[in-house]
């Protein structure tokens, strides 16, 4: 059975009715068939009466409509049954039938401007719909039409159960419209920085919601109001009020609302409510079985939300706070929490209130809100009697001494709430759903809290958003220097990227919010209170804590069956959290503590404390379209996304590696050129292959790219010679100032690609000649055969040396490229792949057995499922391949045998990685190209290389592991490559070595050697912590007596990726 379209026409039924079509009929599965229910709300005259005997209450008739223009808000409400038809309509009947369209049999529509008159009757009667004012057609626009049109469309796009169908940005986070069945969707929002992967350690609490089309917008509800649920939700988060938390809308079923909400036929509540008397009910079962078989499963496996009925709620207003007490019933165990808003308590002869609910015996959701108005009846009607509204009061009040009598307690495990003046309306409900969530959810911190006792500072979102609020929470008594201070003397000091040269100031910290409430109510701090009155609140409005109660001053026990983890409210007063927002430019941020006279501080040693920023592409970047980019100068690619991802770097060009013979765009970032970062004069001195070919002196102008507080992009064009190898450029005014690098010009490479006919082509990703899987290390080992690279010739020598022919991929135990986690595994590339995984094949006979590591971390639930990605070397030549420049001798000589080995590859050998294979990885393993979760790593000349790719490639590689580079090349050339390095680099870096490096690997010792090569990584680990790499971003581990070999990076491998890879949790 399906549901009635929500905007279907109203069809006329009387003898005087020019319509050609019959009335459109809804079965009720009982046998009996009838048009669905209506209820409209209409501005009214205040005029209103009873019947003699006063026991049905009714609206009189309005003689002269006219007459109420001047009431303001005043409202009466049309309740149609579902075996009534509407008669007498005007020849405007479809347009407004069309608005105040067939939906919600328990829900208001607000039809300003129309006036109405209710004839009391039964079925046989029906209803008279005065609509002959002229401002009613004035109320009804095409717009309004069209706008409700489209979003039924858009909402139509996928029919499939489960299937998203639509997604779009809301309060901070995402709401997702997934179709479920018969035209109903599940409206699932999800906060800031929310992330499915987190689930496996920490998943999300969530609240579950009926009637999912009143909770997000407006414009889904017939009222025209709706709960501004997200804006609720974030404005809890954003202040530390409750941690991040999913919100699940269900969407009602339209005009048979009712039956699925109820466990029995509403009835007519002894006169009060004739027109709920034929609409049908009794489906709850049926819908709460859908709930939790379907529904629950779905949302814990898409989106990673919590299991455990404790991190679990369930909720609903009217019909649907029924339907919210029908599942405690029904589904004892399974929601920790309950929202009752405005229960609809009348219906069925209070059957629910007299027997189901004092019948049962069952364990109660540890945590209950139940909140009632003292104008649920006549606020939205014309009787101003206020018999029934005191009665639905004392039906709340009932329920809520019945779950005091299950040893529900109130202030603790009971919240009541009832609100003076307030009506059964959204309006209502959505000024009380932030203080009501804030309840409900406020034992979740116990749960958050056992993650994070013991760490200095953590903040929601767990990863900051770029533009997007944020809250940090810091624990004074980690603190070795700040414990003592007074805590309302405590202050954060912040900035954002490299310099803190972005944002930032002081800000004083406050007591956790959120675990301050939670401390107060398990030590009975707050006052006790049976009833709250609450001031209602501009939807959307940021929530402070929820007003608390407590029936005893004393220590209360935990609740049965609510969270078990420990919390220790003694040391919640040493939580501490301040809020800021993010830049929108920013891509990390920096921090330290201090006390308010600044003269003692926390800064992590000198090294200040970091968190890393994931900037997501604003709208404004992403119309940023290629075109417009190639208007600005010759682009390989979109123009936008490059000079986003490399926000913090001085310069870019597109293509991002020059071609030789190919127009090119330079871009500079002027804010970071050292002298002119407000010079309007800008200018680039540049040339080729050392300043050999090419040189000119060319102004820069202003582009049309994203500006920020630190970005302000200015561009050039060029044509790259043909016999390029390189491009070196500095900047100048012409007018005596320059900036050249510190005296080393900035240089870019040329990539040298031809095709047959001489022109240059874009790389396309190399193809699979065979593939050999076997078992390996409880995952699977797939050895790769590369086809030959496009254009180059085999019979070459160089092709021989600088052509990638095999790649060995491990994949995890219980891989699957069909149900891969969201965007993607992560993936980790290493070089020397003879090296990786098997003692036969190593060099030396032992290998790195990375398979086996990575196994036993993704078995015993250390680090997510990732792949593994091993680019076998070209053997005796590898340092063409890994070296930027010949390797030389070393200092003083001591590597003789190096003096005629190749180097000068490596930016090359980068190009066809990143070019070539990894698009081939990606598409046969469904592994992740976002670089939070790509890594690089390589031993002796890959070190090197791994640390050119943290230099040259952190917007490929997030995450670079270092092994014993050979930074003793080229007389220690490559150091002072890295001491002039300016720019971006990895979130995480894992840098060893032994101190024998030298010595145990040959049969004579040289201690002069060994030191030498252990000062080198001393000062490489010291130039990147000078650069930013500070905060835990960096790791460097020397280990005592350990030699140049596989064997020692195989015993530092298991930490090494503890350390680097632990954040793939958080992607």
């Amino acid at each position: 059975m399906s549901a009635l379209s929500a905007h279907m026409p109203l069809k006329p039924c009387s003898s005087r009715c020019h319509s050609p079509h019959p009335p459109r009929l809804l079965s009720l599965g009982n046998g009996v068939r009838g048009p669905p229910p209506i209820r409209v709300a209409m501005p009214a005259s205040a005029a209103a009466g009873t019947s003699a005997n006063g026991a049905v209450h009714q609206p009189q008739l309005v003689d002269d409509p006219s007459s109420a223009t001047h009431i303001t808000g005043v409202r009466m409400v049309l309740d149609l049954p579902p075996t009534t038809l509407l008669r007498q309509l005007p020849e405007n009947h479809q347009a407004v039938s069309e608005h105040v369209a067939i939906a919600v049999a328990n829900n208001v529509v607000e039809a300003t401007g129309v006036h109405a008159t209710l004839v009391p009757g039964t079925s046989e009667t029906g209803s008279a719909l005065d609509m002959g004012t002229a401002s009613s057609a004035a109320t009804i626009t095409a717009a309004a039409d069209a706008k409700l049109e489209a979003a039924e469309e858009k909402e139509a796009v996928s029919t499939e159960p489960f299937s998203l169908s639509h997604s779009s940005p809301l309060a901070g986070g995402r709401l997702d419209v997934v179709h479920w069945r018969e035209g109903r969707m599940l409206r699932i929002w999800t906060p800031s920085g929310f992330v499915q992967s987190e689930s496996p350690r920490s998943a999300y609490p969530v609240m579950y919601l009926n009637d999912g089309q009143n909770l997000f917008g407006d414009r889904p509800t017939l009222s025209g109001q709706s709960w501004h649920a997200a804006e609720a939700a974030a404005g809890l988060i954003n202040s530390g009020a409750l941690p991040p938390f999913v919100i699940v809308g269900i969407d009602h079923s339209g005009s048979i609302r009712s039956y699925d909400y109820l466990p029995y036929p509403p009835g007519n509540a002894n006169g009060y409510r004739l027109d709920a008397e034929s609409w049908p009910g009794g489906g709850v079962d049926a819908y709460l079985r859908a709930v939790v078989d379907e529904i629950l499963p779905y949302t814990e496996r898409t989106y990673g939300v919590s299991s455990a009925p404790a991190l679990r709620g369930f909720g609903g207003s009217s019909f649907g706070g029924i339907c919210a007490l029908c599942a405690a019933l029904r589904h004892p165990g399974v929601f920790g929490s309950l929202l009752v808003e405005s229960p609809s308590l009348w219906f069925a002869e209070e059957r629910l209130l007299k027997h189901d609910l004092p019948d049962f015996t069952g364990p109660w959701p540890t945590r209950v809100f139940l909140a009632m108005g003292t104008k649920e009846y006549s606020g939205i009607r014309r009787t101003k009697e206020s018999e029934f509204d005191a009665k639905l009061v004392s039906y709340a009040n009932e329920v809520a001494a019945l779950l005091e009598s299950k040893d529900l307690v109130r202030g603790q495990g009971l919240q009541v709430v009832i609100e003076e003046g307030a009506t059964h309306t959204e309006a209502a409900w959505a000024g009380r759903l932030a203080p009501a969530l804030g309840f409900l959810g406020l034992h979740w911190w116990r749960h958050v809290m056992s993650h994070r006792r013991e760490q200095l500072y953590f903040t929601f979102p767990k990863k900051l958003r770029a533009g997007q609020p944020a809250v940090l929470f810091f624990n004074q008594a980690r603190s070795v220097v700040l414990a003592g201070r007074p805590r309302d003397s405590i202050a954060m000091v912040y900035g954002f990227n490299v310099d803190w040269s972005v944002g930032g100031g002081r800000l004083e910290m406050v007591p956790a919010v959120g675990l301050t409430a939670l401390a107060k109510e398990i030590t009975g701090a707050a006052p006790s209170q049976s009833a709250v009155a609450l001031e209602q609140e501009p939807a959307g409005a940021a929530a402070a804590v929820p007003p608390l109660s407590s029936s005893s001053s004393s220590s209360l026990p935990l609740p049965t069956n609510d969270i078990t983890d420990d919390f220790d409210a003694a040391s919640v007063s040493q939580w501490l959290q301040a809020s800021f927002t993010v830049p929108p430019e920013a891509y990390e941020m920096h921090m330290a503590f201090t006390d308010a006279a600044g003269g003692i501080w926390d800064n992590n040693a000198g090294a200040n404390f970091y968190a890393r920023v994931k900037m997501d592409m604003t709208a404004e970047q992403r119309s940023h379209t290629v075109e417009q980019a190639m208007a600005e100068g010759p682009a390989w690619g979109d123009v936008q996304s490059i000079a986003h991802k490399r926000a913090g770097c001085k310069y870019f060009t597109t293509p991002e590696v020059l071609m030789a013979g190919e127009p090119a765009a330079l871009y500079v970032n002027r804010r970071q050129v050292h002298g002119l970062e407000h010079n309007p004069n800008l200018r680039v001195h540049f040339g080729f292959n050392n300043w050999q070919s090419g040189c000119q002196e060319i102004a820069m102008k202003p582009t049309s790219l994203w500006r920020g507080e630190n970005i302000d992009w200015w561009s050039t064009t060029m044509t790259v010679p043909s016999d390029a190898t390189e491009l070196s450029f500095v900047l100048t005014d012409s007018h005596g100032i320059w900036d050249n690098n510190r005296g080393n010009n900035y240089v870019c490479p040329v990539k040298r690609l031809r095709g047959p006919d001489g022109a240059a082509k874009r790389v396309e990703p190399r193809g699979v000649e065979s593939v050999e899987s076997m078992p390996h290390a409880a995952g699977t080992l797939h050895i790769l055969t590369l086809t030959k690279r496009q254009g180059s010739s085999a019979a070459t020598r160089a092709s021989k040396w600088t052509e990638e022919k095999r790649v060995r991929v491990w994949t995890p135990p219980g891989f699957n490229t069909e149900r891969p986690p969201p965007g993607g595994y992560p993936v980790l590339v290493m070089q020397d792949g003879q090296n990786m995984f098997e003692d036969w094949l190593a060099h030396q006979g032992v290998s790195w057995r990375v398979g086996y590591t990575a196994s036993d971390l993704v078995t015993r639930g250390e680090l997510p499922p990732f792949v593994v990605v091993a680019v076998d070397s070209v053997g005796a030549m590898r340092s063409l391949n890994y070296l930027p420049y010949p390797p030389g001798t070393g200092a003083g000589g001591f590597r003789g045998d190096a003096e005629r080995w190749p180097g000068g590859g490596l930016e090359a050998y980068m190009t066809r990685l990143v070019e070539e294979i990894m698009p081939l990885i990606q598409q046969r393993f469904a592994v992740s190209s976002d670089p939070a979760k790509v890594a690089f790593g390589g031993g002796s000349f890959a070190g090197v290389a791994a640390l050119y790719a943290a230099m040259h490639y952190p917007h490929v590689f997030g995450c670079v592991l270092a092994e014993s580079p050979s930074l003793w090349i080229s007389e220690g050339r490559f150091l002072q490559d890295m001491r002039m390095h300016r720019g971006m680099l990895p979130e995480r870096l894992f840098l060893g070595c032994g101190t024998r490096e030298y010595s145990a690997t040959r049969d004579h010792d040289r201690d002069d050697v060994d030191a030498l090569l252990l000062s080198y990584c001393q000062e490489a680990a010291s130039i990147l912590e000078s650069q930013g790499m500070r905060g835990g971003r960096l790791q460097f581990l020397v280990e005592d007596g350990a030699g140049h070999h596989e064997l020692a990076w195989q015993w530092r491998l298991t930490g090494a990726m503890r350390f680097l890879f632990n954040a793939w949790w958080d992607e």
